[in-house]
């Protein structure tokens, strides 16, 4: 299992060697191309998805085409769904690669799995709710100031992979907003 997976996995909870090598039993390592789609609108999401290499964005499609971005991702960043997750029912959004990538998958049926021989695994639950904590949190408590400031301290790597256009859509702002914010922030 790769040493940047483990490192991740420490941060949520401590784990024995064993249990880590239940894990890696459990774990499965895919090679996803560019614009592949990891979910599909209207499929149920039933996994996790950590990536090892490459970058990733969910997003939710409107009646004229148009991509609303929920999330972007890039190297060593948990990938889910969390709504069709957690409730099994059909996904509201896309998860699509947006180049190269390569991951670590952990199915819904592994995690049970994982929770019945240690409850330690219990543990990963804290991915799931920081999936949930940023969105709602970060959405509705910031000023485009201080997504973009946040963004810059603690992802700087969205704004090296992504396009103004998607950036600003993930930040719930117009891309002329965020070409203002930028010139201020830099």
């Amino acid at each position: 299992m790769n040493s940047s997976l483990i490192a991740y996995l420490q941060r949520t909870g401590s784990y024995s060697q064993e249990e880590l090598t239940l894990l890696e039993e459990k774990l499965e390592y895919q090679t996803y191309p560019k614009e592949t789609f990891l979910l599909n609108k209207d499929e149920v999401c039933s996994s996790l998805y950590f990536i090892e290499s490459g970058a990733i964005c969910q997003y939710k499609e409107d009646d004229a085409g148009e991509k609303h971005m929920i999330d972007l991702n890039v190297t060593h960043d948990w990938v889910i769904n969390h709504k069709s997750f957690t409730s099994r029912k059909p996904s509201e959004y896309y998860i699509q690669a947006y180049e190269a990538c390569e991951v670590y998958i952990l199915s819904i049926e592994a995690i049970h799995t994982l929770i019945a021989e240690s409850q330690a695994f219990f543990q990963l639950g804290k991915i799931l709710e920081a999936s949930t904590a940023r969105v709602h949190f970060f959405d509705n408590n910031y000023t485009p100031d201080e997504k973009y400031a946040y963004v810059l301290k603690h992802k700087p790597a969205l704004v090296q992979k992504f396009p103004q256009t998607l950036l600003a859509s993930y930040l719930k702002m117009t891309p002329e907003t965020l070409s203002r914010v930028r010139k201020r922030i830099s």
